[in-house]
């Protein structure tokens, strides 16, 4: 962790999915709070925090194993490994760490700015997110009488072409958030949060709805749309979570246990479809017409 008593250090409180997140790190913090989007989500208080992020220099936790390797699009290759204390540490070549601790902290030791420092905040607040039931999922946020629809679907699949023609043809809907919006747990509701992190769209909304429904997207010659069983949702679902937390023991635990959760109180959907206004209209009726029965 970084060094210091937490009360000495520079701090910013954040309000993200529904958790005050308490962002410190030594001198000033303007850097990471003029990243696209994150000081929109800047609040008051002196409430404690439910998620500490601290930025600074700190020293590697002793590992005991690498568990992934992956790439970001940016080309920069990262690790995650499993520290001696069976928590997840993140490296990103030699330019920065993400390293969480048992209490849900996190530190962030990052020698840039911009796109990196984002995605690793990112990282740490999904991490540390979990322990209150909450977890970004890669998804385009559509919202309509009162509820949202998060649609669901690999990189190229459709998602934000989709909820682009439910702006289009569907009265009264609204871009909650393009590519990461949060979802919780709270008392006994499934509920989604806009989010700092919106993919390439500048869709920065502070507001929160209930998840009406999950839709996972196909491209295919027609349009239908089918209910999943209990399997089948949380295949759709699971891999729109964080994927690195399946190969963390703890984190994919712990996933796995939310991920049931939601999917007993939100219907989740497979949308095969053309990229057509007709498809926008038969998932806005199917949803619809679920919701009042």
């Amino acid at each position: 962790m970084v060094s210091g008593d937490p009360s000495c250090l520079d701090r910013r409180a954040l309000r993200i999915g529904g958790l005050t997140v308490g962002l410190y790190g030594h001198g000033s913090l303007g850097g990471a709070m003029r990243l696209p989007g994150l000081g929109l989500f800047a609040c008051t208080g002196e409430a404690e925090p439910d998620v500490r992020i601290f930025l600074g220099r700190a020293g590697a936790p002793a590992l005991r194993r690498r568990l992934h390797t992956f790439t970001l699009s940016t080309g920069m290759e990262c690790q995650l490994h499993e520290s001696e204390a069976g928590l997840p540490v993140y490296t990103f070549g030699d330019s920065g760490m993400v390293a969480c601790s048992a209490d849900g902290e996190a530190t962030i030791d990052c020698r840039h700015t911009g796109g990196d420092l984002l995605y690793m905040l990112w990282l740490a607040y999904a991490h540390a997110a979990l322990r209150h039931n909450a977890v970004p999922v890669h998804a385009s946020a559509v919202v309509c009488g009162g509820g949202a629809v998060l649609c669901l679907g690999e990189s190229g699949t459709g998602k934000s072409t989709h909820t682009r023609l439910w702006l289009d043809n569907i009265e009264g809907s609204t871009l909650l958030n393009d590519d990461s919006p949060v979802v919780r747990v709270e008392h006994g509701r499934v509920v989604v949060y806009g989010s700092p992190w919106s993919g390439k769209t500048p869709c920065f909304r502070t507001e929160s709805y209930p998840v009406a429904a999950f839709v996972r997207l196909r491209q295919a010659p027609a349009n239908s749309i089918a209910r999943l069983d209990t399997l089948h949702s949380f295949a759709a679902l699971q891999p729109s979570c964080p994927p690195t937390f399946m190969h963390h023991d703890r984190s994919a635990d712990a996933l796995i246990g939310l991920v049931g959760e939601i999917i007993e109180r939100v219907p989740v959907y497979r949308l095969d479809c053309l990229p057509d206004a007709a498809a926008a209209r038969l998932c806005h009726g199917t949803v619809t017409k679920q919701r009042r029965q």
